[in-house]
């Protein structure tokens, strides 16, 4: 056919053709690594987001919640201070059952007993 096609430039074209055709392979490798860190990334990224999108959201809420909890605790106080008797005294034996029952109930939520409050004690009545 022609000429200049020797066995020796055929077996150099095939050494080239296939030193082209690793680099390719290696380059799509490279290229489809990549894309895989890529995508966790990308991954990663967005459920970034959620968790922020949620953490907002919550703290909203917590802000909202707030702000309605200290304006009912102003309305009842108000309410509270208004009341027929708000100014008279409270009586100091029922100031103290009220004490003995607050220790009572926090002494409970800790797990032990009230050593201030015998347990024979009885309120009055």
């Amino acid at each position: 056919m022609f000429p200049f096609f020797t066995p020796r430039l055929l077996v150099i074209a095939g050494v080239i053709a296939a030193f082209l055709a690793v680099l390719g392979g290696l380059y799509v490798k490279g290229r489809s690594d990549q894309a895989a860190r890529d995508k966790a990334a990308v991954a990663a990224s967005r459920e970034q987001a959620r968790v922020s999108d949620v953490t907002a959201k919550a703290i909203d809420t917590f802000h909202t919640e707030t702000i309605v909890i200290r304006e009912r605790e102003a309305r009842n106080v108000a309410a509270v201070q208004k009341a027929p008797g708000a100014d008279t005294p409270i009586d100091p034996d029922l100031l103290r059952v009220w004490r003995d029952g607050l220790r009572d109930i926090e002494a409970s939520a800790r797990g032990g007993d009230n050593p201030a409050k015998p347990a024979d004690t009885v309120p009055p009545t």
